[in-house]
């Protein structure tokens, strides 16, 4: 079964000489359960492709289907709820929110959706992760690979459909980085969710199930 399906897609920025084609009549598949690294080089449209996936940009052509959904026919408000709902992002900056501990953090994507969080399933993913004994803590008191394992919860919280990596681990070592990526691997299996990695680490590519190259915004198959 399809989680992800992209059809034909385009994304031009600019306009007459200035046109840049970020994304070149892109066809993919990503099946349920699976995880997918996407590897090209810095400006091959690798971020832009993650973007569109997961409704942060449009596309000037085509269509993105996510979970049986047509996302390019929302309104921003539904693209909002559907984000919130089906999709969770891990970021090369954590983006924590440094007045609230790491609990609250990664309970905030399901305050903001109005909803009561699963104690039971928040305390399961928080101890997944190795931060149980961190939980009360602020994200200046962790180190960075703690901060990261915060923003990979916080992406687990709402229990999506599609789990969104964009290099996260670029602002870590590579001890960090290998212990976080086998995490982050962990989880999306244990959770039985699909995770579509973005990343210029090879190394780290190999552990997917399936690795694709996009260069100049066209994508093959490696």
């Amino acid at each position: 079964m399809d989680i992800v399906k992209m059809e034909h897609v385009t994304k031009i920025y600019g306009s007459g000489d200035t046109r840049v084609w970020a994304l070149d009549d892109v066809n993919l598949t990503v099946q349920k359960g699976e995880s997918l690294a996407v590897v090209g080089a810095s400006g091959s449209g690798k971020s832009t492709l993650l973007h569109v996936m997961g409704g942060v940009d449009t596309v000037t052509n085509g269509k993105v289907i996510v979970d049986d959904r047509d996302i390019t026919t929302l309104k921003d408000e539904e693209m909002s709820v559907f984000r919130r709902r089906k999709i969770g992002f891990v970021f090369q900056s954590y983006h924590l929110i440094p007045v609230l501990t790491v609990e609250e953090n990664i309970q905030m994507p399901i305050l903001l959706d109005h909803k009561k969080p699963d104690r039971e399933y928040i305390d399961h993913v928080i101890e997944m992760l190795g931060l149980k004994d961190r939980r009360k803590h602020l994200p200046n008191q962790l180190s960075g690979g703690q901060q990261q394992r915060a923003a990979i919860a916080r992406a687990l919280a709402n229990r999506p459909s599609l789990i969104l990596a964009d290099e996260p681990t670029g602002a870590l070592d590579s001890t960090n980085g290998n212990e976080v990526m086998a995490l982050l691997q962990d989880s999306v299996k244990k959770l039985n969710q699909t995770l579509v990695l973005i990343t210029h680490n090879i190394d780290l590519a190999r552990e997917a199930d399936r690795i694709v190259r996009i260069t100049d915004g066209k994508l093959t198959e490696e």
